[in-house]
């Protein structure tokens, strides 16, 4: 993989801008050492959380939350019906009054569907749904505008998927014909809120035991399995996104490993690479952030050498942690940090512990000057991502897809003399950055051509 420099360069040097836009909310969730480990980003008002009770004492203890208004106040709830034993495994919101939970008894092991419509007052089991009701239920996501899928393990030697258009007022079932067969009888998906992810536009994917990636493009319609799979078999894993071409699997091998592997793929599932990060590298759990070229989030909550909230914008390949010194960093040292969930990028969520009377679960990443354009083409089957443009002197070209052809990549002023040019090497992902700043602000011309296709763009420099 080859990396200009100066792109890593700018990425060190953007960590410092991401002070002073974090702070505290209050979920009004119940208890003490309450978290939340699951945050649903409906739109830049609705957000709906999965909380627990952290203190060890009382059990469990599931609980929600949602908020109408950005966060400026929660409305919180239990999910009533649930029983003592069942624990919520995957929240997807869908509205403010709307929400889908994928939920297991921890002592049958018994998986269910439920919704409520009312807003989290209550929850009722979802009929006429995988296999109604009999399938191991496994996840639950929606792309907004009310399409949305669930999935289950397969019966009889199909997967049992659903979609919806309506919020999931109706959901229907996808032909088995649209859907690639187990590779055994033993093959199943996993039921946790990491084993599946979604990406605007109608893209998700989702793991399976035997280390295969299930993934559609077209609103859960059809399915495929990826051309090759990360692994051999997988005890347990988490997945990620950011376009039909690039996702991140992190995986535990065997039921007895204790580190996770890592993966991922630049062409779509086509071959997968072994990702060796840089920086703080977080690995609790992750979000792509809508609208960006390839910028990920990632948190963890554990010991205190590895706690923090950390960001690549190089599809996880270089980390660097958030800093905010009153809220991630209030003593000197990361907090820990537990679900996460970013609506684009000027806003997002993420959920921590309400270990004192001034923390309570879930801090607000706000930054109106972090969602800069990103614009995104399509040269030779490739995603062509140029950001930000407008800009005000640093510019971004990043390149990743299937093709292997290499992109060229030209910047003219418009007395047509050319000011930049780079070639990037498609065996993977390719990025490169360079500063206009010193140039006369204006318009200038964007040249992107790979073998027979090509592209010409304005570049606004401000």
């Amino acid at each position: 993989m080859k990396k200009n420099l100066l792109f890593i360069a700018l990425f060190l040097i953007s960590i410092g801008l991401h002070a002073q836009y974090w702070s505290q909310q209050n979920t009004n969730m119940a208890g003490t050492s309450v978290g939340v480990d699951q945050v649903s980003v409906v739109d830049s008002n609705i957000v709906w959380v999965n909380g627990f009770n952290g203190s060890g004492v009382g059990g469990y203890a599931p609980l929600h939350a949602k908020t109408i208004n950005g966060g400026t106040t929660w409305t919180a709830g239990t999910y009533s019906g649930f029983g003592a034993t069942v624990h919520s495994a995957v929240l997807a919101g869908v509205s403010a009054t709307n929400a889908f939970c994928i939920a297991i008894d921890t002592v049958s092991s018994a998986a269910s569907f439920w919704k409520t419509t009312d807003g989290g007052t209550t929850w009722a089991l979802v009929t006429g749904v995988l296999n109604g009701g009999s399938t191991f239920a496994d996840g639950v996501a929606f792309w907004g505008n009310g399409k949305g899928f669930c999935y289950g393990d397969p019966v009889s030697s199909n997967w049992d998927i659903y979609t919806t258009s309506d919020g999931g007022t109706t959901w229907n079932d996808v032909p088995n014909a649209n859907m690639p067969a187990p590779s055994s009888a033993s093959e199943y998906g996993y039921n946790g809120s990491t084993c599946a992810t979604i990406v605007p536009g109608g893209i998700a994917w989702f793991l399976t035991n035997a280390g295969r990636v299930i993934k559609t493009s077209d609103y859960g319609a059809t399915w495929t399995a990826t051309a090759a799979a990360p692994f051999t078999a997988i005890a347990n894993g988490q997945i990620y996104a950011s376009s039909a071409n690039y996702a991140i699997i992190g995986a535990y091998p065997t039921s007895t490993a204790t580190v996770e592997s890592w993966k991922y793929t630049t062409d779509g599932g086509a071959t997968w690479d072994t990702l060796a990060p840089t920086g703080s590298f977080y690995q609790y759990q992750m979000c792509y952030v809508p609208g960006s070229a390839n910028t990920f989030v990632a948190t963890s909550p554990f010991s205190s050498t590895i706690v923090g909230v950390g960001y690549s914008t190089d599809g996880g390949l270089s980390w660097a942690d958030y800093t905010d010194a009153t809220y991630l960093q209030p003593a000197g040292s990361n907090i820990q940090t537990l679900g996460v969930g970013f609506y684009n990028l000027n806003i997002g969520w993420v959920g921590n512990y309400d270990a004192a009377a001034t923390i309570n679960s879930i801090l607000k990443y706000d930054n109106p000057n972090g969602g800069a354009g990103v614009q995104t083409y399509t040269v030779n089957g490739n995603d062509v991502n140029i950001y930000p443009n407008p800009s005000n002197g640093f510019v971004n070209f990043a390149v990743n897809g299937p093709n292997k052809n290499d992109i060229q990549i030209k910047v003219y002023d418009l007395a047509g003399s050319m000011i930049f040019e780079k070639t990037l090497n498609v065996n993977g992902t390719s990025y490169t950055s360079y500063d206009f700043s010193e140039l006369s602000k204006g318009m200038y011309i964007v040249n992107v051509s790979s073998v027979n296709d090509h592209l010409i763009k304005k570049l606004i420099i401000n």
